[in-house]
């Protein structure tokens, strides 16, 4: 219908027009942003969660925090074609252009940057006029830092330019189980590295991934299990859910009736992209000023049509093994003991082992006090009526 244009924002990524239920985060994030900025070292961050709870949108409002304290900031997503160090440097051109463009003279803390970068250009202009320049081909730069000490001399160089003009950098990964096991071990040896300073350079490092990450991050460096400090995200509680779906609307004008909000809640998992789903369909399906439970069942329904792809990819990416798992699981209505699970299948819970970490590391199962469940609404009934 007419009116207030849609305020809600579903996707892969996309930042909510409120951001709920992150508050504790948040703050801890702001005391680094304090710390970090008057010479005080800080562990690196690792963030977990399955996927759609929210990790990449709150990594964009960290960047947003650090840029809005005139810190420097680098955002890059792990994996192929690149390095970590490749898709480091690219990720820093626009930074050093800033910096040149200031007038920063080659030399001290900056100079020593560039030459980790191995491309600084001069060039002379028809005025006699020198001004500096830097072409960075990710590829061969990143190929030159590619040794175990490599990304170290990076962040440490980064570092010192930052502390000589006064500001603080951050770096975030997104997916950094995407990352080759190699470029894996070289980031917790540099992190490693860095925190071992007498004067910690202002660097801070946020990397994300799914629940099994930080296991992962020990077995390529058996210290990493201390090197990070783990925040773990998972569904938005109730209220979380319900401040999601009523601010957006409320600040245009158009309430939830409580009984809808309830429900949508209720179907949405907590999760943050069906949240914003269901609110962007009820949106679009009220009639009024208002939105109403049979708004939310029509949203509801929806909603998890629009799922399926998210579903069949579930399906789709799963071994013939783990589809006995998921299948078995639906059956059980979507959550159940691990035992239940094996019963079913005429298995023993230790041989699921294997299937149940992995199901757990690509996010499309979650264990809850012994149970496990799905990640994502509807998807047992996908399974029931598809497979």
């Amino acid at each position: 219908m007419s009116g207030p244009a849609n305020p809600y924002r579903p996707g892969a990524g996309v930042p909510p027009p409120v951001l709920t239920g992150r508050d504790d985060v948040l703050a801890r994030f702001e005391r680094v942003l304090e710390e970090v900025s008057s010479g005080e070292g800080q562990r690196p961050w690792a963030v977990t969660g399955a996927r759609g709870v929210g990790k990449t949108v709150l990594l964009l409002e960290l960047l947003q925090r650090a840029e809005d304290a005139g810190w420097v900031t680098a955002r890059l997503e792990a994996g192929p074609p690149d390095s970590l160090a490749a898709a480091l440097t690219r990720a820093l051109y626009v930074p050093l252009r800033r910096a040149l463009a200031r007038g920063g003279e080659r030399g001290g803390a900056l100079s020593r940057l560039l030459t980790v970068f191995s491309a600084v250009r001069v060039t002379v202009d028809s005025s006699g006029r020198l001004s500096l320049g830097v072409d960075v081909d990710a590829a061969a730069a990143g190929a030159q830092l590619d040794d175990d000490a490599g990304l170290h001399r990076l962040l440490h160089a980064l570092g010192l330019w930052v502390r000589d003009e006064g500001r603080a950098a951050l770096i975030t990964i997104d997916e950094l189980d995407a990352a080759a096991p190699a470029d894996i071990t070289a980031l917790n040896r540099a992190l490693h590295l860095l925190g071992q300073d007498d004067l910690p350079v202002p660097v801070h490092v946020v990397v994300t991934g799914n629940p099994t990450l930080l296991a992962g991050l020990a077995r390529a460096n058996p210290y990493a299990e201390r090197l990070y400090v783990l925040h773990q995200l998972g569904p938005l509680d109730d209220a979380a859910a319900a401040g999601a779906l009523t601010e957006p609307a409320t600040h245009l004008g158009i309430r939830w009736d409580p009984a809808a909000v309830d429900r949508a809640v209720a179907e949405s998992w907590g999760v943050p992209y069906m949240v914003q789903s269901i609110g962007s369909f009820a949106w679009q399906v009220r009639a009024g000023e208002s939105i109403s439970l049979p708004d939310v069942d029509a949203a509801v329904g929806l909603a998890l049509a629009e799922a399926r792809g998210m579903h069949l990819a579930r399906w789709d990416g799963s071994t013939p093994a783990q589809q006995a798992v998921i299948t078995a699981l639906a059956a059980l209505g979507g959550e159940a003991p691990l035992a239940a699970v094996a019963e079913r299948l005429g298995r023993t819970e230790r041989s699921l082992g294997r299937v149940r970490a992995d199901l757990v590391a690509r996010g499309v199962i979650e264990g809850r006090e012994g149970r496990f469940r799905f990640t994502v609404p509807g998807f047992a009934a996908f399974v029931v009526e598809n497979r």
